[in-house]
């Protein structure tokens, strides 16, 4: 095979045995983003090949450039900054990792009739005081029915206890605006995010749509000099072979629990095997493989008939003798009525393009997908008939164009129909074909950030199997890590006084406070703590880990917790993983029940590093085995929430686990690592009773 970017990179026959093999299908960024996070996770553990059918990577990561002028983007214009709300992998990843620089946008204005309205207060100008109340008011009930921080988070739990989610786009705003102008307003604002017409979205889509134009939700920003750099740069990092031209034609489940992956390259027929096949393609592109079983076959379409709600986009960039339009409009972006809704980006803004202007409209839903046939100077006319009723004068102006078509792209309601947890979502059918894995970023919110958190979540699985399989072939060969009890390595990257100052920062506890270990084993971290002064307690259900401790570990058995409800002040949890499957959830219940200000998650997880988990043996008796991620899916279930939103005493924790050698490559690889160990019970989270409650008196 050739290599997609550097011949050095290609192999083959040479390479070591006995590694797992990845197959990824799809060179873009859910295929990158994948062997990214596999390699940092897993190092040389992995074999893993790429396999691209077009003649670059990136997807739609593309920037082209227009002869005499430069650069402009083909496809994804814009990435979502939520680093005010939390860790934000994207961002860090785009500036700390490859080294880009970033430029900020703004936008907000919009032209409706016409009539161009620089904020939200000029609606009543034109189109009366009541269009313009019921426009803020619209954008209040929003920002009431989802706050930041439960946008940055987007708890599955949440989002399907949600009222709004049982709506279409087109009920909500019927229902919530009266005033004709002010829907006509609220719909255009939203129209080229939601990127389909409000009648095949939900209204929770919708919703956090709306909320993206709202101060305080996040920011946007893109590269200087062109978005594609982010694909180029991350591949020039990957030691992945990575292949173009390479249309994989058939996937086949063989009898060893292998996958068969049959191919052009090049035009010549190859195959190879595989211990995992990773899906990184739309949905429409999945049709065009062939699946060789008719369980792999049922699999995948009853994935593609949970998601497939294909939305379009059509990009029409047009290059003018100057920017005209900043006379009148000093944003990055605004929006029109024209196409149902499209977004005006002032391409020349995030680009040094001399003195040249250009504007980019990005047309979405049924507009786009009825362009698709229509030629670009068709197109041209149109985009340049929408400007004329505020810039009569762009017709003169225009100087070249470019039109890319983005049909069935993106999914008009990410996450389906209704949410589900993770896992079930990246492996469709665990039990029959574990080594097929789904990444894309429907699977989160249809965006950049989406697809790396699919491809994170999808890595894990892998490296979970990896950790696993490797705990048996060392307990079969009877060749155990070292000796070392799980609490105590929990205590060698956060001994007690640490432990203590982390809690503190969290929680705001003090000496006295009452604290359980759940999970205690022998209960050296409960004597530690109580010689620290705090009011510690242990409980343990394992009869043969629970010796010594004195009278106040407890040993019982699970779900049952033997104590008043908000006894403590905080848990520490290390005992959920090896807790019995069959009473997980009871457990987890019981645990909020008995808490009262926080808890910390202290189980084995999968995003550990491997060589913590190989050192010290710590899968020997785990019953559950995940991510963070799949704890916060279980926690917040039983009204768990995150502790540590605010950036400043999240920066605090973090810096005190670098301290105490519990850092990168050791307990917790990032400050999301830290986000997901501290918890808090969310007394003030609406119910789902009490969200449908509160629409129904407004409604």
């Amino acid at each position: 095979m050739t290599s997609s970017i550097d011949a050095s990179k290609a192999g083959g026959s040479d390479r070591p045995h006995g590694k797992t093999r990845v197959a990824i299908i799809g060179g873009g960024p859910g295929g990158l983003f994948s062997a990214w996070h596999l390699e940092a996770k897993a190092g040389d553990a992995c074999e893993i090949e790429i396999y691209e059918s077009s003649e670059r990577i990136g997807g739609k990561i593309c920037t082209g450039q227009m002869a005499g002028i430069g650069p402009y983007e083909i496809g994804v214009a814009e990435i979502y900054d939520y680093s005010r709300l939390g860790p934000d992998p994207l961002r860090d990843l785009i500036e700390n990792e490859l080294k880009l620089d970033i430029r900020h946008i703004e936008g907000g204005p919009c032209v409706l009739d016409g009539k161009l309205m620089l904020t939200v207060d000029e609606i009543g100008e034109h189109f009366g005081a009541l269009a313009e109340s019921e426009a803020r008011r619209f954008r209040e009930r929003c920002a009431k029915m989802l706050s930041p921080e439960a946008y940055y988070l987007s708890a599955i739990e949440n989002d399907n206890a949600h009222p709004w989610q049982r709506l279409s786009g087109h009920e909500l705003l019927d229902r919530e605006i009266d005033d004709e102008a002010a829907r006509r307003y609220a719909r255009v604002m939203a129209h080229s995010d939601v990127a389909a017409p409000p009648h095949l979205t939900n209204g929770l889509n919708l919703l956090k749509n709306v909320l993206m134009d709202v101060d305080g939700y996040m920011d946007i920003f893109s590269v200087v000099g062109g978005n594609e750099q982010i694909v180029q740069r991350l591949a020039d990092q990957l030691t992945a072979r990575i292949n173009l031209n390479a249309h994989v034609r058939a996937v086949e489940p063989l009898s060893d629990g292998t996958y068969r992956l049959d191919m052009l390259v090049n035009g010549f027929a190859e195959s190879t095997v595989a211990d995992y096949v990773v899906f990184a393609v739309p949905l429409s592109a999945i049709s065009m493989i062939g699946l060789r079983s008719e369980t792999l076959r049922q699999t995948v379409d009853r994935h593609i008939g949970y998601f497939d709600r294909p939305a379009h986009y059509l990009r029409a960039t047009l290059a003018f003798k100057r920017p005209f339009w900043r006379e009148r409009i000093d944003k990055h972006w605004w929006m029109m009525d024209a196409f149902d809704g499209v977004c005006v980006y002032d391409e020349s803004a995030r680009q040094e393009l001399g003195p040249f202007g250009v504007l980019s409209f990005l047309i979405a839903g049924n507009a786009a997908l009825s362009l698709a046939n229509v030629s670009d100077e068709r197109i041209e006319h149109m985009c340049l008939d929408a400007l004329a009723p505020v810039f009569p004068e762009a017709p003169d102006l225009i100087v070249n164009r470019r039109v890319h078509r983005w049909m069935a792209s993106v999914n008009a309601m990410p996450g389906g129909a209704r949410a589900r947890r993770r896992v079930e979502n990246h492996r469709p059918n665990a039990e029959r074909l574990p080594g097929v894995l789904i990444v894309g970023d429907y699977l989160f919110d249809s965006t950049l950030n989406g697809v790396m958190d699919s491809a994170d979540t999808a890595t894990d699985i892998i490296v979970a199997d990896l950790l696993k399989t490797r705990h048996a072939a060392r307990k079969a060969s009877s060749a155990p890590g070292e000796t070392a009890r799980r609490c105590g390595v929990l205590q060698q990257f956060f001994d007690a006084a640490t432990l203590a100052d982390m809690l503190a920062t969290a929680f705001g506890i003090e000496k006295g406070a009452r604290i359980l270990q759940f999970g205690s084993e022998s209960g050296e971290l409960v004597t530690a703590l109580r010689a620290l002064g705090f009011d510690a307690y242990g409980f343990e259900f394992d009869v043969d880990l629970a010796h010594g401790g004195g009278e106040r570990n407890l040993v019982g058995e699970c779900p049952d917790l033997p104590f008043d409800a908000q006894f403590f002040d905080v848990t520490i949890e290390t005992g959920l993983c090896r807790t019995p499957p069959e009473h997980l959830e009871e457990t987890i219940a019981s645990l909020a029940r008995v808490t009262r200000r926080g808890l910390f998650l202290g189980s084995i997880t999968a995003d550990m590093p491997l060589d913590l988990v190989d050192r010290y043996d710590l899968l020997d008796g785990i019953e559950t085995f995940g991510s963070r991620w799949d704890w916060a899916d279980r926690l917040h279930v039983h009204g768990f929430a995150h502790a540590l939103m605010q950036s400043e005493r999240l920066d605090r924790v973090w810096r005190r686990a670098i301290e105490a050698g519990a850092g990168a490559g050791h307990w917790c690889e990032d400050t999301e690592g830290v986000l997901y160990c501290f918890y808090t019970p969310d007394e003030t989270r609406q119910s789902g009773a009490e969200l449908i409650r509160d629409a129904a008196v407004s409604a």
